[in-house]
């Protein structure tokens, strides 16, 4: 319910925007991994291997979503996440670990640019805003 809120907000004030939220997660117990990207009404799930680190799980995240977004036309792509890890990650310069995560996701966002699109990677609202949907 709070993503479908949020997601309400985006369209409000990015109408021309494809707008996406994901999310990553690993159960601590069962170690049993996911990641999923919203838009919409549009749910995109995809399990990962398990016992996947939650960077890992994050990164895939921002795949599908971007993966989805790459056939769309809107001029601008909004993506959520709350993974300031994942977004440091692909702004290293020579990547050690998740590196064909990595340069897949670089290949995409490119390739959407190559359209003349513009992609936003943005760290998803404060917790405050959150709460205040609920």
């Amino acid at each position: 319910m709070r993503q479908h809120a949020l997601m309400a907000i985006a369209q409000v004030t990015e109408p021309d925007s494809a707008v996406y939220y994901t999310d990553g997660s690993v159960d601590p117990d069962s170690r049993r991994t996911g990641a999923a990207a919203i838009t919409r009404g549009t749910e995109l799930c995809e399990g990962t291997s398990n016992h996947c680190f939650t960077l890992q799980t994050e990164l895939v995240a921002i795949q599908l979503a971007l993966e989805h977004a790459h056939y769309r036309q809107e001029p601008t792509v909004m993506l959520h996440t709350d993974s300031r890890a994942g977004l440091q990650a692909l702004q290293q310069p020579h990547p050690k670990d998740n590196v064909g995560l990595i340069t897949t996701i670089l290949g995409i966002l490119q390739s959407i640019a190559a359209q003349g699109r513009q992609v936003n990677l943005l760290t998803q609202p404060p917790r405050e805003l959150l709460v205040a949907l609920r």
